[in-house]
C-alpha cells in the first residue's frame, strides 16, 4: 500500500491520532489488512453532512484496500451521548428503528463503489447479562468517566449526572472488542469514547486499537458543530433544492474551502487554487455555487444538481421556474405547513420546517408564512417556496 497515499489521505480530514501519527501511518500502509469502523448512533431520521467527515474519512481508507464497517448504535441510541447541558431524552426501540430506516440508502450515497459491512450494537449489547456488565463497570472508574468536559460543565453548574450516562462511554466502548476490529475514526468530539474503546480492547483483547479523530465541521460564526443538536443540519436526505439552497445561503466565505476540504472528495490542490482565484477576483459567491452544486452532485446527481443551480438562479432573481416539481398530499384540516414541508419529504425534519417557517424562510403563492401553528389551508395549485432554493407546486 502507498505511503504517500495514505499521508494525503490522514493529513486532509485527522486532527488527533492515537497510538501516534507515525505509527498510524506505518500500520495503514503495511501490507496486512485492518479492519476500521465508523460508529453512527440513529437518533435522528437521516445523515447529515457532519456525518460525511468521518465517513469520507473510513471510505478513503477502504480504498487502500482495508476492511471497514459502518456500525449502527441502535442500542446505545436509546441512551444518547451525554450532553453538557443535560442528559438526552432516551428513545425507545420503535423511535430508533424508525430512525435508521434509511441509513442505507444513504450510506450507499457516500460510500459508492467502495466496499463495507453494517452492523448493528444491538446484537451485542442487548444480551449481556448483569453479570457482563458488572464486569464491564469494573474496568473504569467513575474518576475516568467524569473527566469528561460535559459531565464536569453540569457539575458546575449543579446540574444533575445520570448513572445510565456514565455507561455510554463504556457500551459504546464494547464496540470495539465484540466486533474486535484495529481501528476506529470519529468526529474530535468523539475522542473520549473512542479513546475507552481503546482501552477496553487492550484490556479483553490485547490489542492496540488505532483512533483517529475527524476535525469537526463548525460554524465560523457561533464556533458550534453543525450537527442535529447545534441546529444548522444539512441532512442527506434534503431534496436538492433545499441542500443547495442551505449552502449557497448560511456557508460563510471564510467556510468554503473547510467544507470542500471536509465535505467533497476534490483534490487538495484544485481547492487551493480555487481559492486563490475566489480572493484574487473577489468572487466567493461563486465559489459557494459550485460547493452547492458539488454536495448536491454527491447525492442526488448531476442533473438534479444542474436544475438546483438553475433553480436558485431563478429565484434569487424573482423569477418561477418553468419546470417546477410537484409535491402531492392529502391532509387534515388542522395539518400546518410544518406538517405537509416534513411529510412531502422536502425538509427531513419538523423541527427543521419549524424553524425555518419562523424564520420567514417559507412562502404560499409569495406570501411570507411565520405562524408555524396555523393551518396550512393549501389548495391545488398552490406555489410553496422555501428559501431562495426550493419551489414547488402543491397538488392534492
Amino acid at each position: 500500500m502507498n505511503p504517500k497515499e495514505a499521508q494525503k489521505i490522514l493529513d486532509r480530514r485527522v486532527l488527533g491520532f492515537f497510538p501516534n501519527k507515525e505509527e498510524v501511518l506505518g500500520r495503514l500502509a503495511s501490507e496486512k489488512q485492518l479492519s476500521f469502523y465508523l460508529g453512527i448512533d440513529p437518533t435522528g431520521p437521516s445523515l447529515h453532512l457532519g456525518h460525511t467527515v468521518p465517513a469520507l474519512l473510513l471510505k478513503s481508507i477502504g480504498a487502500l484496500g482495508h476492511r471497514i464497517i459502518i456500525l449502527i448504535g441502535d442500542f446505545t441510541a436509546r441512551i444518547g451521548d451525554p450532553d453538557k447541558s443535560s442528559a438526552r431524552q432516551q428513545l425507545s426501540a420503535e423511535e430508533v428503528a424508525e430512525h435508521m430506516k434509511n441509513y442505507e440508502g444513504q450510506l450507499k450515497k457516500i460510500f459508492g463503489d467502495v466496499s463495507y459491512e453494517v452492523r448493528h450494537n444491538q446484537d451485542w449489547l442487548g444480551s449481556l447479562n448483569l453479570t457482563d456488565v458488572i464486569d464491564l463497570t469494573s474496568k473504569a472508574t467513575v474518576q475516568q468517566m467524569m473527566i469528561r468536559d460535559m459531565f464536569q460543565e453540569r457539575v458546575k453548574n449543579d446540574k444533575p449526572v445520570y448513572v445510565h450516562e456514565l455507561l455510554y462511554p463504556l457500551l459504546q466502548g464494547y464496540d470495539s472488542v465484540a466486533m474486535d476490529v484495529d481501528g476506529e475514526v470519529g468526529g474530535n468530539d468523539q475522542t473520549f469514547n473512542m479513546l475507552v474503546g481503546r482501552d477496553l480492547l487492550r484490556e479483553y483483547r490485547g490489542k492496540d486499537k488505532i483512533v483517529l479523530a475527524t476535525r469537526l465541521l463548525v460554524d465560523a460564526a457561533s464556533g458550534k458543530k453543525v450537527s442535529k443538536t447545534e441546529g444548522g443540519m444539512i441532512s442527506l436526505d434534503d431534496s436538492p433544492g433545499v441542500i443547495f439552497q442551505k449552502i449557497s445561503n448560511t456557508v460563510p466565505n471564510e467556510m468554503i474551502k473547510t467544507v470542500f476540504e471536509l465535505c467533497t472528495e476534490v483534490e487538495i490542490q484544485e481547492i487551493e487554487s480555487r481559492e486563490r482565484r475566489a480572493q484574487e477576483e473577489g468572487d466567493y459567491k461563486s465559489w459557494n455555487k459550485e460547493l452547492a452544486y458539488k454536495i448536491v452532485n454527491m447525492y442526488h446527481g448531476e442533473s438534479a444538481a444542474h436544475q438546483a443551480l438553475e433553480n436558485y438562479e431563478s429565484l434569487a432573481s424573482g423569477k418561477i421556474p418553468e419546470e417546477i416539481k410537484e409535491i402531492r398530499g392529502s391532509f387534515g384540516n388542522d395539518a400546518t405547513l410544518a406538517d405537509v414541508l416534513f411529510e412531502t419529504g422536502l425538509i427531513s425534519s419538523k423541527s427543521e420546517a419549524k424553524r425555518l417557517i419562523e424564520q420567514g424562510a417559507v412562502k404560499v403563492n409569495n406570501i411570507q408564512i411565520k405562524n408555524v401553528f396555523d393551518p396550512a389551508n393549501l389548495s391545488g395549485g398552490d406555489i410553496i417556496k422555501v428559501g431562495t432554493g426550493t419551489v414547488v407546486k402543491y397538488m392534492n
